[in-house]
């Protein structure tokens, strides 16, 4: 090769490093452009004009309005919907999936348990994401690992529970095998735009929930006192043992949490949760006046997701109100139906066949009063239940707590109480004078009807069955199995017996002497006759 050939190929070499610079520079240069031209900021904003369908029922206290995508506030136990946005959107929810985790360890295993950290526990994880640390092999017990999810939101420790309870359950210690356990619970609680695929909350396209959904789930974990605690812990330490060699210090970035600058007094617990893909999320429960709340936040910006809880938080404490059906109802109140009161002629004593539940409460706008609630009565049809009937309430359409009624727990099991249906058809064979009318149906004016023919029919037996007692234990009072003892009733008998032969033996003597008495008079009376015919 000659020294021209050497510098033309020189040239073209470096032409083509040149080219590969510009179009590396190019790619990296659009890079930046297209995630610089992503502003989250801007988007939050425009978040905001995003409607609020809890602004549009009538009656209702206007919400505020946030940058969230999606949002909710919900009465703990309930489950009054006090603020809804977007509520049934399916969205990611990425570590407040820990919740659930935590939920279904804390119902299906015992805190002391041992975790052993597997190596897909370990390693199926990214490195760089919120971990705390453990390495394959190294055991725990159960309740650090929670506080490590909890606390930490560290993705090995929930993985490590979720194969822990998955082995509880008599399952196959994977992944897959708790996703399908969580799914199983998400459905048993109502959720119906779940789905999850994993113990952690790390992305997958598959793994999805809503607002609404996820506040089911918050209903239950704030209910649990051991949960709220873990929660709701700004910090936690695991010191080293024989099976974890580290000293391990845990903290919390969630800013609700005491000695935090957006620390919120009323807060039962929280959990975070941030993937690009959906951004922060939050799910909170609170607690005031004996009002317990859960609120959702989904897609929102730091520390954003903090201060749109806590506005929705004192939303729902400043404008609404609990009040205890048993202190306000009087349409269905137990007092005022004599044909519930079992009465003392009958059963003997006055305890009403019904009662009401005196711990059901509803949830009404603090401009509302009880009375402006509409009311509908809807029947058991559970056999085994205790529930008679479920009164349920709502305002505005909007459903804002349950009443049960049921058996009076000192009632015999014998009184049979049936629907309006089956008491309608029992009646009508029976020619019962009892029935409901089509405009009690219309108002409302609902009737539980007592089976009274039963009821007489169980009298009937009960009473049959202590004369057959009675019968039976005079049989046995008058007879005997030992010889000496049918001896003394012969003996018995036989005095009776001469006592009767003695007592007619008298009887008999007595009329025979009348009877010659009469003879002797009646002669004397002949004799006189025949002495005057005579003399005459």
């Amino acid at each position: 090769m000659n020294i021209k050939q050497s510098i033309t190929k020189y040239r073209k070499g470096l032409a083509k490093l040149m080219l590969s610079s510009v179009l590396c520079s190019t790619i990296l240069f659009s890079s930046i452009s297209t995630f610089a031209a992503v502003d989250y900021e801007a988007e939050m904003e425009s978040r905001k004009s995003l409607p609020i369908q809890s602004n549009e029922i009538s009656g209702w206290p206007e919400g505020p309005a946030i940058g969230a995508e999606s949002a909710i506030l919900m009465e703990m136990n309930t489950h009054t919907i006090l603020y809804a946005k977007n509520i049934d959107t399916k969205m990611f929810p990425a570590s407040t999936t820990k919740i659930m985790t935590c939920l279904l360890a804390a119902q299906n295993c015992d805190l002391n348990d041992k975790v052993t950290f597997s190596h897909a526990a370990v390693y199926e994880v990214p490195s760089d994401g919120s971990n705390m640390g453990m390495d394959e092999g190294e055991i725990i017990t159960l309740e650090q690992a929670m506080y490590g999810v909890l606390v930490g939101s560290a993705n090995e420790a929930a993985s490590a529970v979720g194969e822990h309870v998955a082995a509880c359950l008599g399952k196959e210690p994977t992944a897959e095998a708790f996703a399908a356990i969580m799914n199983e619970k998400a459905k048993e609680l109502g959720c119906k735009n779940t789905h999850f695929m994993n113990a952690n909350g790390l992305h997958d396209e598959n793994h999805y929930t809503s607002a609404y959904d996820l506040a089911l789930i918050g209903c239950e974990f704030f209910n649990n006192e051991m949960l709220c605690k873990m929660s709701s812990t700004p910090n936690y330490n695991i010191p080293p043992t024989a099976t974890q060699p580290d000293d391990i210090w845990i903290n919390s970035k969630n800013k609700l949490l005491k000695t935090r600058e957006l620390a919120y007094p009323y807060l039962l617990g929280s959990k975070t949760g941030f993937v690009s893909q959906s951004r922060q999320t939050l799910v909170s429960g609170a607690e005031k006046d004996g009002m317990k709340l859960v609120c959702v936040v989904f897609k929102e910006e730091t520390p954003c997701q903090f201060e749109d809880t806590i506005k929705l938080f004192n939303y729902g404490f400043e404008n609404f109100k609990k009040l205890m059906v048993d202190d306000y109802e009087t349409k269905y109140s137990m007092d005022n139906l004599d044909l519930f009161d079992t009465g003392s002629d009958l059963f003997g004593d006055s305890t009403p066949l019904m009662s009401m539940e005196t711990d059901s409460y509803i949830i009404v706008p603090n401009t509302a009063e009880f009375e402006d609630a509409d009311s509908k009565v809807t029947y058991s049809k559970e056999a085994d239940s205790n529930v008679i009937a479920t009164i349920e309430y709502s305002y505005s359409n909007v459903p804002i707590g349950t009443c049960d009624i049921m058996f009076s727990t000192s009632l015999p099991e014998q009184f049979n109480f049936s629907t309006p249906d089956e008491a309608s058809a029992e009646f009508s064979s029976e020619t019962a004078s009892l029935a409901i009318t089509e405009e009690e149906q219309q108002t409302g004016q609902n009737i539980i009807f007592i089976n009274v023919k039963k009821v007489i029919i169980g009298v009937i037996i009960i009473a049959g069955v202590i004369i057959l007692i009675m019968v039976f234990l005079s049989i046995l009072s008058s007879y005997s199995f030992s010889p000496r003892g049918q001896s003394n009733k012969r003996k018995k008998q036989r005095i009776r017996d001469n006592r009767i032969a003695k007592k007619n033996a008298r009887r008999a003597a007595k009329r025979q002497r009348q009877q010659m008495k009469r003879k002797r008079k009646a002669y004397k009376k002949r004799k006189y006759s025949t002495f005057r015919r005579t003399y005459d």
